[in-house]
This record gives C-alpha cells, structure tokens and sequence, in this order.
C-alpha cells in the first residue's frame, strides 16, 4: 500500500474520531495515536497555541521539547508564516530546534480556527526526505477537520442521502466532485468567523439540483435545501436560509455578488481552477451533454467555454483572498494563450475519456 492508499484508508476513521469526543483534547489525543500507528513516523502529536507560545500537548513517541517560541524552529516558523512547513533534512533548517537527535525530516501543519493558528500538528521522520505534497494534503484535510469538527450526525445524514445524490450526475459533477468542494470550502472557512456546520452542509448540497436541470440547477438546489425536512434537526429557518442562499449564489455564471460569506467561500471552492482539471472537466461535460459533436464541434466547443469563463475579461470572479485560485487562473489564462499546447492537452483527454465508460 504506497502513501497515499494509506491516508485514504485512515481519513474516514480519522474523521469519525473527529468531534465524537466533543473535546479539542481528546480529538488531538487520538488523532496523534492513529496517525502515529498507521504511518509508522518517529514523532506525532500536537503543540497549543498559548499566548506567544507553543505548549506541548497530546502526541506519540519520545519525550519532547515543552514550550517553543512564536517563530522559533519548524513548529514556531509554520505559526509565524500561517502555512504548512515541509523539511526535507532537519539540519539543513536555520534554527531548528533538536528535541531529537532521530529526528531527520519534518512536516508542519497549522490548525487554523476563525483566521487564527489555535495548534499545529507536528511530525518527525527518522528518514531525510520523508515528507512531499501528498502529506501536505491529507494532513491539512485532518486539520482542517479538526477545527471544523462537524456535526457527527449531520455528517452521516450527508453521506447517506445527500452526496448518493450525485452519483447519477454527469462525470464533471459526480460525488468526487461535491467531497472536494466540501473538503476546500470548509479548508477556506478556517480564516473566517463562520458557522462550519452551514459550510459543510451547502458545500454538499450545492448541485443537487442538477437532478432538474442545468441551466437553473443552482436555484433548484436552494428549493431542495428549504424542502428538506431533515434539515430542521441541525438547523432554525435562518441558518437553512443562509444554506440555500449560498448553495444558489455559488454559480460563477450568476450576475451577483454571492449575498453572503457561505456564499463567496462556496463559490470559491467550486472554482476548482487546476488547469488540467478544468480541461477534462470541460470535455467530460461536452462529451455528455453534447454528444452529436465530433472531435472538431468539441474542440471548437472547449476553446469557446474556456474564453467565455476563464480568459482575460471572462464571467469568472474570485471571492476569498486566502484561496489558490489567483494563482491557478493566471497559470490556466497563460495556457489558454498557448493554443498547441492547450490542443495537445485537449486530444489526450478526449481520448482518454472517449476510452472510458459512456457518459451520462
């Protein structure tokens, strides 16, 4: 099982250890060990944020320093800069503080809660180079959790009857699909005094109205959202209000400024502007939706949706600061702009998926 089958394994129970306790505590407590014990690493656990300093708290392994600075060594760095700090030879990093002699390599995530660094998650590897981007990802996916902690039970209703929803879907807008903007939009909450229950819930119930319709798929989903019933055991007539005004406000052909910040932080996770992603995405729908074109309709088809939504002057708008997305638009506008190398890419993916299943 290579690294990333690992934390797909874990991430479910990791996430159910997640708020059943009801104890910021106990959560970190039994995180460390579960991380501990399927990773197989030197050194996991946590450090509070306490004043201007780091206060050792739950982990597992060797005994460890007690108290580290704001900006002293890797934990005290990833504070200061308010962002993962990955160490690929520990004694290679100015001010690296040696709890350890073992310890070779380093990952540390902070655990961010209304735009504040209440912890990090430290990790130590007896091995140089141990850690890379998909630590990073699975590890920020923990963290963010753990600040979160949803509601257990609104989280199985989710599961069980909303995300099944989107299995019958076209493949641009499957369940894959909802978990990553579940996964970003609750990744962005962090920076804001938001409610993460209302998050989590609307990012999950953003599409379900592609059950309809597309072209209005957006203000069904708010329709399903205030019919739903079940709703009203986690929520008061105001909190689903807010729900279905961002799950209709999260559109980026929508010609207003989403009404609320639920609204700006699902949209903005439902950008998911990987330019490779983008590209796919793009010719699985027209594959669907589209199917009389041949390969030059959808090329033709591609190019046109690209520069109406994404290129210098298209529909697109951005809404949290915090977010990839800037970044990720300009490195998808500068593909755009080079269009053999944006066709090379388009004859792959239309005959990978012309390769696949049929699309529905």
């Amino acid at each position: 099982m290579d690294k990333e089958q690992k934390y797909r394994s874990l991430l479910p129970q990791a996430v159910s250890l997640i708020g059943a306790s009801k104890d910021l505590v106990a959560d970190m407590a039994n995180l460390s060990a579960l991380l501990h014990q399927e990773m197989g690493w030197w050194w996991t656990g946590f450090y509070r944020a306490v004043g201007n300093e780091l206060v050792l708290g739950p982990f597992q392994g060797p005994v460890a320093c007690t108290r580290i600075g704001f900006g002293k060594g890797v934990c005290g760095s990833a504070w200061e800069r308010g962002e993962t700090v990955i160490v690929p030879d520990v004694e290679a990093f100015p001010g690296h503080i040696a709890c350890s002699t073992e310890s070779r390599s380093e990952i540390v995530v902070p655990v961010r809660l209304c735009g504040e660094i209440r912890a990090v998650l430290d990790i130590d590897s007896r091995e140089l180079a141990c850690f890379d981007g998909t630590d990073r990802l699975y590890l920020e996916r923990i963290c963010t959790e753990l600040a979160c902690r949803i509601n257990p039970e609104l989280r199985a209703y989710v599961e069980s009857e909303i995300l099944p929803r989107y299995d019958s879907f076209d493949k641009g807008h499957r369940r894959d699909h909802a978990e990553t903007v579940i996964a970003q939009s609750l990744q962005l909450s962090t920076w804001y005094d938001v409610q993460p229950d209302l998050v989590y819930t609307a990012a999950a119930c953003h599409d379900i109205g592609l059950c309809e319709d597309r072209a209005t798929h957006h203000i069904v989903s708010a329709r399903l959202i205030r019919e739903d019933t079940n709703l009203q055991k986690w929520f008061n007539a105001k909190q689903i209000a807010l729900i279905a005004d961002a799950a209709e406000d999260h559109r980026a052909s929508s010609g207003h400024e989403p009404r609320t910040i639920y609204g700006k932080l699902i949209a903005e996770a439902d950008r998911q502007i990987l330019p490779e992603t983008v590209i796919r995405r793009t010719i699985q729908y027209g594959l669907s939706h589209y199917p009389g074109l041949d390969r030059e309709g959808h090329w033709a088809r591609t190019l046109e949706h690209l520069h109406e939504k994404y290129a210098e002057g298209g529909y697109l708008r951005l809404w949290i600061p915090q977010s990839p997305n800037a970044a990720r638009l300009e490195e998808l506008r500068r593909l755009i702009r080079d269009e053999a190398r944006l066709r090379t890419l388009f004859e792959t993916f239309y005959q990978e998926e012309n390769d696949q299943e049929p699309h529905i």
